[in-house]
């Protein structure tokens, strides 16, 4: 009797010490299960950042970055937006086709493959991106188009897909006592993706969309959630822990073609998947002075550990490559000027409110590889953000 009621008031005065070791154990164990892409929106503000930042976590985005903020950010409803990342030498491939259009079947890739292969992409999200955020609630449906292309010896192999993503979250004040402020929320989400598989001689990539309906089709659906905490003290220093997709299983369904989904068919196979889980660590300290705060609206810098999990890979990435530092200064509360490192290279952006619409551009380098240097490339962000 005595020992059940003493575990019955351990459990009562230790219950983040019990969530935290069932939340560290819900991550761990999706991480050996056959893992998807997550499921995510591009944006221009955290490329020029250094990558995502869950200690900042203060707009519309934050639905991405930490579903502990919406408690205390402030309230702001997404009407549409336009997001376009590319990346590789998409300029010198849309060269070879203006110079020549006429030749577009017989367009060959093979003088723009160096020692270190080829890889390029883009990424475009929206025009749907309708939700808000604010008083405590976190609400979205987002959809976006991506393009992966990579070469395998003389095949260029393209990843096309199109993703639907639903979202909704909460998050609640756990403390608010004198300088400390602690919040926690959840985030629920239904996705749905379809992929084709493409393929063509890098020889002649034109003909990569000739008889698109019999290339294989992948489709994903799937339910998952994200879990974060906020901590702030005296409203400058924030620190935060967020785990994406703590456990989102979906269902992976392949088609042998295009017209076999068209036509109804069933799949050719189906099985259990998750979208792989991320860890990530963040620090925001908001630098204030007298003379600053006459003449710049905001200077915040971060730090951020990005995922964690990854170290427990069987392959993981160099630890270098998952710091992201980034630096902020909103002049007028119109410009904001931006600064970062991600993947160990440089990233700078700018964004400009123009009241009726949020104009946001990043330029900034990416490493494909496992290791700084690799198979490093640049990237280009331009966003069109309609927030109100």
């Amino acid at each position: 009797m005595a020992k059940g009621w003493i575990i019955r008031v351990g459990m009562r005065k230790f219950p983040g010490i019990f969530a935290g070791l069932y939340f560290f154990l819900l991550c761990a164990f999706s991480l050996y299960a056959e893992t998807l892409a997550p499921f995510v929106m591009p944006s221009a503000r955290s490329s020029a950042l250094g990558g995502n930042h869950v200690a900042l976590a203060d707009d519309f985005y934050s639905l991405f970055t930490n579903p502990a903020a919406f408690v205390g950010v402030k309230e702001e409803f997404s009407a549409a937006e336009l997001t376009l990342n590319t990346y590789g030498p998409l300029f010198e491939i849309m060269d070879m086709i203006l110079s020549n259009p006429s030749s577009l079947e017989d367009l060959d890739l093979s003088g723009i493959i160096d020692k270190r292969g080829f890889a390029a992409g883009m990424d475009l999200g929206g025009p749907l991106s309708l939700g808000w955020v604010g008083r405590s609630l976190g609400l979205g449906i987002f959809n976006r188009i991506k393009a992966d292309a990579t070469v395998s010896g003389f095949k260029l192999k393209p990843m096309v897909s199109g993703e639907v993503l639903l979202v909704g979250g909460y998050s609640y004040r756990i403390l608010n006592k004198e300088r400390h402020v602690l919040d926690a929320g959840f985030l629920g989400k239904g996705f749905y993706r379809m992929g084709l598989n493409l393929e063509s001689s890098i020889f002649n990539a034109g003909e990569i969309f000739d008889d698109v309906g019999k290339t294989p089709l992948t489709t994903v659906l799937g339910l998952g959630f994200d879990l974060g905490v906020k901590y702030t003290f005296a409203e400058n220093l924030s620190a935060a822990l967020v785990c994406f997709d703590a456990y989102s299983p979906a269902v992976v369904s392949t088609f042998h073609s295009l017209d076999d989904f068209n036509d109804k068919e069933k799949p050719d196979e189906s099985h259990y998947a998750t979208v792989k889980p991320r860890l990530a660590l963040g620090l925001k300290y908001r630098i204030r002075s007298t003379w600053l705060d006459k003449y710049i609206s905001n200077f915040t810098v971060l730090a951020d550990y990005q995922d964690f999990f990854d170290l427990a890979s069987l392959i993981p990435r160099n630890p270098i490559l998952n710091v992201g530092l980034g630096a902020e200064l909103v002049v007028l509360e119109k410009l904001s000027l931006r600064f970062g490192i991600n993947d160990a290279l440089p990233a700078l952006g700018f964004g400009l409110d123009l009241s009726f619409m949020q104009l946001d551009c990043a330029i900034y380098g990416r490493e494909l590889g496992l290791d700084p240097g690799f198979q490093s490339t640049y990237a280009i962000d331009i966003g069109l953000l309609f927030r109100y």
